[in-house]
């Protein structure tokens, strides 16, 4: 009888162990499970237009896309701050059929304002906005290298919102260009402008 009741006791303490620690491990996954900075993947669909002088309805947008990386977001506090490296292709079509195609090497860094759940894996809603970095690797016109007529750089001021589920996010934003973009500063200004409509993907 003794030995029973040695073994009872041992298994109650056991039990009292184990569920004192429950709530321990419980919140430590949750923990895990909300943590605030992310890293992920993207793609996207781009549409492009020009603003300047005559030029608005010159030349039409034809979709482009783009891939890359992004990290940050803060997804368990309200503000947060994310960087995204994507290498696109923007298209712009004539009135003759020509195209003038861009490559390029997009870097927004964008604040990121959260609403709605903190957890990973519930839905939640967000706003961006700040500023973009574009950097023109090439541009052709109908297979012709036209590079030097063009800046190689431009900056401009991104904004949108998206919403996630789980690891998935859909983000609609525009990209306004704030610099001109010929090389030959006498020219009519022209100036970028972008609709993206990205999905993205989180690792952790």
């Amino acid at each position: 009888m003794r030995l029973f009741r040695g073994i009872g006791l041992s298994s109650l303490v056991l039990l009292v162990t184990l569920a004192a620690a429950q709530p321990a491990m419980a919140q430590n996954n949750t923990s895990n499970e909300d943590e605030g900075i992310g890293v992920g993947a993207l793609a996207m669909m781009v549409r492009p237009s020009v603003k300047g002088d005559g030029l608005d309805d010159y030349f039409e947008g034809r979709t482009g896309t783009g891939f890359g990386l992004w990290v940050g977001g803060n997804k368990n506090g309200l503000i947060g701050f994310t960087g995204e490296f994507i290498y696109l292709t923007r298209k712009l079509e004539d009135p003759f059929g020509s195209v003038l195609k861009t490559t390029a090497l997009e870097i927004p860094a964008v604040f990121h304002i959260n609403v709605g759940s903190r957890s990973r894996n519930a839905v939640s809603g967000y706003g961006i906005i700040g500023p973009v970095f574009t950097i023109n690797l090439k541009q052709e016109f109908d297979d012709l290298d036209v590079s030097d007529d063009f800046n190689g750089a431009d900056i401009g001021v991104m904004a949108g919102a998206g919403i996630e589920f789980f690891r998935i996010g859909v983000e609609a934003r525009g990209n306004w260009g704030l610099r001109n973009i010929n090389s030959d500063g006498d020219t009519t200004k022209v100036k970028n402008f972008a609709f993206e409509l990205v999905g993205k993907f989180r690792f952790n």
